[in-house]
């Protein structure tokens, strides 16, 4: 019934070895006479054991639960026989290995079939009452030594009863602790037997599948693996194979399994194989629900491939949708593959005007407008800020690119409202061709290359690639690298323009000067740049602060000094940059410029043009207020030529309208002009503004802004743009 193996490992776990059991006979005070005597007097009780076990059973009979397990285990009459066989052993076997085996197989098939220690202890009391009776002749020391068995005997179940209970009882904690921890492990606990495809669950196994004992069906392997999904099921069982041939150490690989309403979960599958007693393979693990952290997996690798606003290819993804179509373009039939890279025009400004929300989504409109004038196939991503990407695969030629340029081009042109404001958007765009064997950033650069030249020529359009364009973009490189070390070279001056009054007969004397205006100029290879040709690449860099700090602190330094030595109200006027104008720092430095020079704040006009003046841009509005409270002047440059309202002159704190010189130039071949630049004039003094003509260069035009009782003029007519050391010989020369 029980294997060698068992018993075996039943005998060490007791610790039966041969010196331990002779360790017990010491203490029993066993002696070899003891042996001696008991198998000379074997011979003569032989029918007291026949006796006993009838007894025996007629005693059993009054307990039906007892008797009940005697006869499961064996037919009555074969029973008898093995129990009389093992009570003449106590008389007659030597205590030598077999014995100890035989007593311990005994035990264990009184713990299979379920009986308790207390009735073994009676049965022997039973059986050791039968023997006095047979050895003694005095039947008053026999009833007295049959009273004290039955209290020994008594006592003895009750020890062994509170052994056997504290051991259960911690064996029950043990196991109810390892029930807690592996319910806190949120681990479902099973075991294969595999010989006999018997599966062995937990109730979390179970629950972590909404599913109970019976609805899990016959407990098999066949059962687990169908619920195994089947794009796994290649997994699991190699995993299992490698582990059971010895491959593995341990079981360890993660699936999906099917729940009972249909839903699959991620879990960990974990196991170790062993054998079981009767030598066969089994293996025992635990089953963990991982569908949390699979999911924020998932999450984590959309979010390194996917641009978070707009849900587009980010630049991770993008360099491996071109690292892939290269590869393609290599086999033979590939057909062309273009590249086209998406910059807003003045995305900026929407930032800066209507708040980044305003921004974000604007960003999403228009990539949803961009991906509806993609085909199947074609690729879109996000490369940062407003820039985008489209790879088009597979095109019949390469005029398919630009038609797709065009479509993303009209798609744009319709108005886009964001709350209450309807902003018109444009894009412009470079396309390349992918060369084979071309690197991948080269290729960006490229279709880079050609953005610019499309914003060079005036923006909202496409343009293509050209070898060209690497030499003006390198001559731009170089250009942008000098001039972020404009101020450190000393390479860059300031001219001044004087600024004259013209309410009378003008003066070109130094009594006739109003204000000189501070006009940058950049020293670079032999030329003199204006800032026409330098400003944008200026601003796109944060040296446009530096550079702005400089002209503000030095024109206040200079026009301080020609006050104290020439002209005492002569005016500084200085141009502000987009960026200057939004910075929290702007009224700090105009302080210290102030300070640092002596030159009254009164005696200061700074110039803002009309793309300047947006209402939503709350750090513009507060520094051009606060500077106004400090007494500076505060003109609108080139006043006519942007898209300012009569609401924006109204909210803006400002001193002085500077008509554009384009309203003046050209007033005497064009009378609608001229009507036009008297009409700012005139829209000036309505509002108590000073107003300034830009680019008056013949005394017809000076006659005709007099006509308007226009204050103020500058332009060739009265000066160029003067070094320090020209405009100190001008107002020192005496007036003819």
């Amino acid at each position: 019934m029980f294997s060698e193996e068992k018993l075996s490992a039943l005998i060490a776990s007791i610790g039966l070895n041969n010196q331990a059991f002779r360790e017990r006979e010491r203490f029993m005070d066993w002696q070899p006479e003891d042996a001696i005597y008991l198998a000379q007097a074997s011979e003569n009780v032989q029918q007291q054991h026949i006796d006993f076990i009838k007894q025996l059973h007629e005693h059993l009979a009054q307990f039906p639960d007892i008797a009940l397990q005697f006869q499961q285990a064996q037919s009555s009459e074969s029973l008898a026989t093995k129990q009389e066989q093992y009570y003449q052993q106590l008389w007659q076997s030597p205590h030598d290995e077999n014995y100890i085996k035989d007593r311990v197989r005994v035990g264990l098939t009184h713990q299979a079939i379920g009986l308790k220690p207390q009735w073994y202890l009676g049965s022997y009391r039973l059986y050791l009452d039968t023997m006095l009776k047979a050895v003694c002749s005095d039947a008053e020391q026999t009833q007295l030594l049959s009273s004290l068995l039955k209290a020994v005997f008594l006592d003895m179940s009750l020890a062994i009863d509170s052994y056997a209970a504290a051991y259960n009882q911690r064996l029950e904690e043990n196991q109810a602790r390892f029930a807690r921890a592996m319910r806190g492990a949120n681990d479902g606990i099973w075991e294969w037997e595999i010989d006999s495809d018997r599966l062995h669950v937990s109730n979390r196994w179970l629950e972590m599948l909404d599913l109970t004992a019976e609805e899990l069906g016959v407990h098999n392997s066949n059962n687990w693996m169908s619920r195994i999904h089947h794009d796994d099921l290649p997994l699991v069982r190699k995993a299992l194979g490698k582990h059971l041939s010895g491959h593995s150490q341990f079981l360890d690989c993660e699936h999906r399994i099917r729940k009972k309403n249909g839903d699959y979960i991620w879990v960990s599958l974990r196991g170790f194989a062993s054998t079981n007693e009767q030598g066969g393979q089994r293996i025992s693990g635990s089953q963990a629900d991982i569908s949390e952290r699979k999911e924020h997996e998932q999450r984590m690798s959309y979010a390194a491939f996917h641009d978070p606003l707009t849900g587009l290819a980010n630049r991770r993804q993008l360099d491996q949708l071109l690292h892939d179509s290269m590869q393609r373009s290599q086999q033979a039939g590939t057909r062309e593959t273009a590249l086209l890279f998406i910059d807003l025009d003045n995305f900026k400004q929407v930032n800066d005007n209507y708040g980044h929300k305003a921004g974000d989504f604007l960003l999403v409109e228009i990539a949803r407008r961009l991906q509806n004038c993609l085909r199947p196939g074609d690729h879109l991503g996000r490369f940062g800020g407003d820039e985008f990407v489209v790879l088009l695969d597979d095109l019949a030629c390469l005029e398919d690119a630009e038609h797709v340029a065009q479509r993303m081009l009209d798609s744009l042109s319709s108005a886009l409202r964001i709350d209450d404001h309807l902003l018109s958007v444009s894009a412009s765009i470079g396309i390349t061709v992918l060369p084979h064997g071309t690197p991948p950033n080269e290729l960006l650069q490229a279709a880079d290359l050609a953005l610019y030249q499309a914003k060079m020529a005036g923006k909202a359009q496409f343009a293509h690639y050209t070898k060209d364009m690497h030499l003006a973009t390198q001559e731009l490189q170089s250009k942008q690298a000098a001039l972020t070390k404009g101020l450190a070279n000393k390479s860059f001056e300031l001219l001044y323009q004087p600024i004259y009054s013209v309410n009378q007969e003008p003066k070109h004397d130094s009594s006739a000067i109003y204000a000189v205006e501070a006009l940058l100029r950049w020293h670079h290879d032999g030329h003199c740049y204006t800032p026409d040709s330098f400003l944008d690449l200026l601003e796109d860099s944060d040296e446009i602060l530096a550079v702005g700090a400089w002209v503000l602190k030095s024109a206040c330094s200079t026009v301080r000094q020609w006050q104290q030595s020439f002209i005492p109200q002569l005016h500084c006027s200085v141009n502000l940059s987009y960026k200057q104008l939004r910075s929290p720092h702007l009224v700090s430095l105009m302080k210290t410029a102030l300070e640092s020079s002596g030159l009254l704040a009164k005696f200061l006009i700074i110039e803002i043009t009309e793309q300047h003046l947006k209402p939503d841009c709350a750090q513009s509005l507060a520094n051009l207020r606060e500077l106004s409270q400090l007494g500076i002047q505060i003109a609108l440059d080139n006043f006519g030529m942007g898209q300012a309202s009569l609401g924006y002159l109204k909210r803006f704190p400002l001193n002085i309208l500077k008509v554009d010189k384009s309203l003046i130039s050209n007033t005497l071949q064009d009378p609608l002009l001229k009507d036009f630049g008297q009409a700012m004039i005139s829209l000036g003094h309505s509002l108590n503004l000073k107003v300034i003509a830009e680019g008056i260069e013949n005394t017809d035009q000076l006659s005709l802004i007099q006509a308007r009782q226009c204050e103020f003029a500058q332009g060739y007519l009265f000066s160029n743009p003067l070094t320090a050391q020209q405009f100190e010989a001008l107002v020192s020369t005496p007036a003819k």
